[in-house]
């Protein structure tokens, strides 16, 4: 499989596109999103662009086209995306995983981890995707497991669930 090739998985969902852009919308009315992550297949290689903050939306970590360019002294960054186990954000004190982008054995690319937005929680996984733990994987009330999605590069959880 090339890099051309790479497809994410997100909520156990797969999406075919070149770039995956992963946005919170937390007010319908205005339309306004929070940009959560941004996945490139780029000249050959996968390019990440992300802000990870904790509960209180202080900066642990800011990856601007695979380049760190902010990470607070808590936590530690390991690895590369398409090495091994992926680029890995833990939380030194207690060795938690907070974030975590990887190419997956069949060539998927899994993104999971905990961002703070808005006030709210949301957890992604290749399994599930939760806002303030309450899962969220729905598009206009219809439960969308194990769906393939093409032609859906800009991806927006809700608290309603997924809009594209």
């Amino acid at each position: 499989m090339t890099h051309d090739d790479y497809m994410l998985i997100l909520g156990s969902n797969v999406y075919a596109d070149p770039t995956y852009t992963v946005s919170y919308q937390a007010d319908k009315n205005t339309g306004d999103r929070t940009h959560l992550f941004t996945l490139e297949n780029c000249d050959g290689d996968l390019i990440l662009t992300t802000e990870i903050r904790d509960k209180d939306s202080e900066l642990i970590a800011k990856i601007d086209k695979n380049k760190f360019t902010q990470i607070n002294e808590k936590f530690d960054v390991e690895g590369e995306i398409e090495k091994r186990n992926g680029l890995t954000l833990i939380k030194k004190e207690t060795g938690d995983v907070i974030f975590n982008a990887r190419i997956t054995e069949d060539g998927y690319v899994a993104v999971s981890g905990t961002f703070y937005v808005e006030g709210k929680k949301i957890y992604i996984t290749d399994r599930k995707v939760e806002i303030n733990d309450t899962p969220s994987q729905t598009i206009n009330g219809v439960d969308i497991h194990d769906t393939f999605f093409i032609g859906n590069n800009d991806i927006t959880l809700t608290d309603d669930g997924l809009k594209f």
